[in-house]
């Protein structure tokens, strides 16, 4: 099959970061097709396990009675980088998996339950319990046990609502707002919910084990009720900057945007921002108060996001196994995936700062200039190893190019 080539009129606003409805549309199928596909792989490797089979005909049920639920389930960050991470016959060498995804076939359940729920079926599946405590419905929320106890619990849905069982236990109740036990040891806890305005909700999840993608789960924890409405007034004021001073990047997040993971100090990472290849729309952040830093960051990981999904489209690179090259945000080299959504999601987030660098912000001429500068140094890189790169990758690099030479003809005078 030869192949598919891309006109600039898609290149182009993707490197801008405002690639547009109908670019938007193309990446959202290309990556619930991914995500399919893993699915079906994932499907071959584990299907004679019972547990598999029970999640898979349980989803077969929601794409029957609700086709748009499994589409957004396909869709989803977290059912991506679940799907990547158990599309082969085992664990990679070298990672170790521990509690709620021990075993790819149980795991599976806690995404058929969730979308049954969605869709509103009746239905009853055994779904594992992360170290005893936590059954984590991906995208809605997790019943909390007070003590360890069994790595499964059964998830139903009859005629008298939604609720959990372990096993010889009395049933919680699965609702939609918060219903903590009375002891306040354990119950139902939703993923807390933000709108960007009047847009699609975002979801602050603190309670997926594998919200980070790694290979180390993390203690799932509820939000407090001030750490929901510190995050709530940080997402309110980037959103009005970005509305008000950015109105196509805006658009941009929120079409892209559907999970917001708050990073802490306990988490370990040491991260301001990140997102992650198999779940696009997922970004992390860690809390950042000023309005235009934050949407700086939205931006930024977006456009990672948006380069993840084209990836599935087109091959961009064909580099060497073991390329490296230095990138300028690292002190070790890098491959040249990297390098190419470090210079793309860079030079999206130059572009951001020298809008507000005209719109008068006088903080922002330091940040175009660091930001521009590492856009260029990691593009130049890619462009000085031309064998890297596939002709669409060719092209990206061409379109990306252009935005910074657009930037030096209109810099040659002078800037506010």
């Amino acid at each position: 099959m030869p192949p598919r080539v891309f006109r600039q009129d898609f290149w182009e606003p993707l490197a801008a970061g405002a690639p547009g409805p109908a670019v938007l549309a193309a990446l959202r199928t290309a990556r619930r097709n991914r995500n399919l596909l893993l699915l079906r792989v994932a499907h071959q490797c584990h299907r004679a396990d019972p547990h598999w089979a029970a999640a898979v005909a349980l989803l077969a049920e929601v794409r029957r009675a609700r086709p748009e639920v499994f589409a957004e389930l396909l869709g989803d960050p977290e059912a991506g980088a679940w799907l990547a991470r158990h599309s082969h016959p085992r664990t990679p060498e070298g990672v170790t998996v521990r509690g709620t995804d021990r075993e790819p076939a149980p795991g599976l359940a806690r995404f058929a339950a969730a979308a049954a729920l969605r869709a509103g079926l009746r239905f009853r599946i055994r779904v594992p319990v992360a170290n005893g405590t936590a059954l984590v419905l991906p995208g809605l929320g997790a019943v909390l046990f007070p003590d360890p106890g069994p790595c499964a619990a059964t998830v139903l849905c009859d005629g008298s609502g939604a609720a959990a069982v372990r096993d010889g236990e009395r049933p919680v109740p699965i609702h939609g707002a918060s219903a903590a036990a009375p002891d306040g040891t354990g119950g139902w806890f939703p993923v807390p919910r933000l709108r960007l305005g009047g847009r699609a909700a975002v979801r602050l999840d603190t309670l997926d084990p594998l919200r980070l993608g790694g290979p180390a789960p993390l203690q799932p924890r509820p939000l407090s009720p001030a750490e929901h409405a510190g995050w709530g007034h940080r997402l309110d004021g980037a959103w009005h900057l970005l509305t008000a001073r950015h109105p196509e990047r805006a658009e941009t997040v929120a079409e892209v945007l559907r999970v917001l993971v708050p990073l802490t100090g306990e988490d370990g990472t040491g991260w301001r921002s990140a997102s992650f290849g198999d779940a696009t729309g997922l970004v992390a952040l860690s809390p950042v108060d000023d309005p235009a830093e934050l949407a700086a960051d939205l931006v930024h990981e977006t456009q990672h996001s948006l380069l993840y999904a084209a990836m599935d489209l087109v091959e961009l690179l064909d580099s060497p196994p073991g390329a490296r090259a230095d990138a300028p945000w690292s002190d070790r080299p890098r491959p040249p995936a990297a390098l190419l959504q470090g210079g793309s999601a860079f030079l999206v987030t130059a572009g951001f700062w020298r809008t507000e660098l005209r719109l008068g912000n006088p903080a922002a001429r330091r940040l175009y200039e660091h930001c521009r500068r590492t856009a260029a140094a990691a593009l130049a890189t890619l462009t000085a190893h031309d064998d890297w790169t596939t002709e669409e990758g060719r092209r990206l690099l061409g379109a990306l190019h252009a935005v910074l030479a657009s930037w030096e003809e209109r810099d040659r005078r002078p800037l506010p």
